[in-house]
């Protein structure tokens, strides 16, 4: 019974880790006009989003009215997962996969032509997934259920006509709550696991170059987060506070706009993601000591994209792009709860003035998770023992279905008086 109850509270504590902070699951829907790209272009510049400013807060100063930008997400994942455990057996999961909404909000005001002031509020990482409670993995995983909180004030100055910087400060606070069966029986008998929350604190760094008429090159850095962790786990009638950190990953996008033609726009992105330096995790579990260090091994992940804008009249602008994701989550670290693996993106969107001041955007990206395999053994971060023992293999798509709103309102800021004046 030992050795079950440590093996359940080590998937639970080291999914909390991954899953609701990390491990493959950052929350890429953070804009409707950029989903319907793929995110291609993404920290670029030269668009008419103010949600470009999420990975780059240098674009900002590219706005010249207050500009508002509220988006809401349909994130449909559909995962299922098929195998065997020794201890068991190989009832299958179900979809695991939860549907959710996500927003996000973004909002610019110019102070002057070249100081330019803003604030995004999203939610960067997340996930809920909750399979079958009888499936054959239950000691590994029943219910993960994962929030996080963004908010972060930014601010951008126009250096030249063709060069800005920016900067802002990440303010971040997560909840997770996870639970596994503590012991065989269908349903189970008893639950193991964690709950917990925590704040964290970052930055983001930006800068916009337009070297020539119609090309913009962009850069975004968004830095890591070491976010403190404070909760609680249990395993069956055992309780102890618990305390910890996570060493979460930064984020460096390179984008380019290039202008093909007075309708076309060409963009494309990379975006590395250095999930390397989450190393292991150290949180103090009272009611199992030896949970003290929890490896992850995660390799870092990359983006590609690319994608175009058409402006078909004066009114309406159609887009679509494609991307290529390499995931942190590999053959040797994949668990039950996150079966991330690399993923193929299909996108397309458009945006309509419907006025001077409003402009509805709306999105669709379908996302082609590769089917991968799951082998929890010796030698697996997850592995303690033959109560944690599992193979198998998961099958995933994602389907994302965003809307949002762009908003525009007064006139431009007064353009500041000159630094020398002529008499």
């Amino acid at each position: 019974m030992k050795s079950t109850l440590r093996a359940v509270l080590v998937a639970s504590v080291s999914v909390v880790a991954t899953s609701a902070f990390a491990g493959g699951f950052i929350n890429t829907s953070q804009s409707t006009v950029y989903n319907g790209m793929a995110y291609a272009g993404f920290a670029a510049g030269g668009g008419a989003s103010p949600s470009a400013m999420f990975m780059n807060p240098a674009i900002m100063t590219q706005f010249r009215t207050f500009t508002s930008e509220n988006n809401l997400f349909g994130i449909m994942p559909n995962t299922k997962i098929r195998g065997t455990s020794l201890v068991g057996g190989s009832v299958p999961s179900g979809d695991i996969g939860q549907d959710v909404i996500a927003p996000a909000s973004y909002f610019i005001y110019p102070f002057s032509d070249r100081v330019v002031v803003g604030l995004a509020i999203n939610s960067p990482f997340g996930l809920t997934t909750k399979p079958n409670p009888s499936w054959g993995g239950r000691l590994n995983s029943i219910t993960t259920a994962l929030k996080s909180y963004n908010v972060m004030p930014s601010i951008a100055y126009k250096v030249s006509d063709t060069f800005s910087v920016g900067a802002g400060v990440q303010i971040q606070f997560g909840k997770a709550k996870m639970y596994s069966a503590a012991a065989v029986g269908v349903p189970p008998a008893a639950f193991a696991g964690i709950r917990g929350d925590g704040w964290g604190i970052g930055m983001s760094l930006g800068a916009t170059w337009q070297p020539m008429k119609g090309t913009h090159i962009g850069i975004g850095w968004r830095s890591f987060i070491d976010q403190e962790i404070d909760g609680q786990t249990f395993a069956g009638p055992l309780t102890a506070n618990s305390k910890g950190k996570l060493n979460l990953p930064n984020r460096l996008n390179l984008s380019l706009r290039q202008n093909v033609n007075e309708r076309f726009d060409f963009l494309a992105s990379v975006e590395w993601q250095n999930w390397a330096r989450i190393g292991h995790a150290r949180i103090n579990t009272p009611v199992v000591p030896a949970l003290g260090t929890l490896p992850f091994g995660y390799q870092d992940g990359w983006m590609f994209s690319v994608g175009g804008e058409y402006k078909w009249n004066q009114a309406l602008t159609l887009r679509a792009g494609a991307a290529f994701e390499i995931s942190p989550v590999t053959d040797a670290t994949r668990t039950t709860r996150l079966p991330d693996a690399n993923r193929l993106w299909l996108s397309t969107g458009f945006s309509y003035d419907v006025s001077e001041r409003f402009t509805f955007n709306a999105s669709y990206s379908h996302v082609f998770v590769q089917n991968a395999n799951i082998v929890i053994g010796p030698g697996h971060p997850a592995y303690t023992g033959v109560a944690s023992t599992f193979s198998g293999t998961s099958k995933a798509h994602v389907d994302i279905v965003s809307i949002g709103l762009t908003s525009r309102w007064g006139a431009s800021p007064k353009k500041e008086d000159p630094l020398m004046r002529k008499y």
